[in-house]
């Protein structure tokens, strides 16, 4: 409730909700996959429970309180960084990661410009190169306009959620 802008909800995401986010996917063939705003893990807890035991997964949280829980929550796939994903390009290159197979956002359409830019900029190389993002909403019909450069569709609804969300893919 302190900080809307950044956390869009007061209370984490559903299971329904998280397992809307991967529904379709062949997570088994993943080797790389990024969450964007893990927060509470409640997406990561899916991560965890279906990826394979070869795939990396890179955890970007800009909330200091959230960093602990998730590092003490999960196996040695996830590795969690405490910082803006404005930094995802940099964070890939010093791990010299060129192939992503998966990104999951939980971040909010209302990120500042300063870290939307760069942030989009890199999410549309990615999604250039065959990874597939998917995100969520509360707010489809304003957060269309911030993503109006990637070729989204929507994936599904999942009304089993507080409040209802609308989940978008990219490849």
């Amino acid at each position: 409730m302190r900080q809307p802008k950044i956390n869009a909800s007061i209370i984490p995401s559903s299971k329904r909700a998280a397992q809307g986010m991967v529904n379709g996917l062949d997570l088994k063939a993943m080797k790389y996959v990024i969450e964007l705003g893990p927060g509470t893990g409640v997406m990561t807890d899916i991560l965890a429970e279906q990826l394979p035991s070869n795939c990396k997964i890179l955890l970007i949280e800009l909330e200091k309180e959230f960093i602990a829980p998730l590092q003490k929550k999960y196996d040695h796939r996830f590795e969690v960084v405490n910082c803006s994903a404005s930094c995802l390009e940099d964070l890939l290159n010093e791990r010299h990661i060129s192939q992503v197979d998966l990104v999951i956002s939980g971040l909010p359409f209302t990120l500042p410009e300063d870290v939307k830019k760069p942030l989009y900029s890199t999410l549309q190389k990615l999604t250039e190169g065959g990874t597939c993002m998917r995100w969520f909403t509360y707010f489809p019909f304003l957060m269309k306009k911030h993503y109006k450069q990637f070729p989204f569709k929507k994936s599904c609804f999942v009304g089993w959620n507080f409040p209802p969300m609308w989940i978008y893919t990219v490849n």
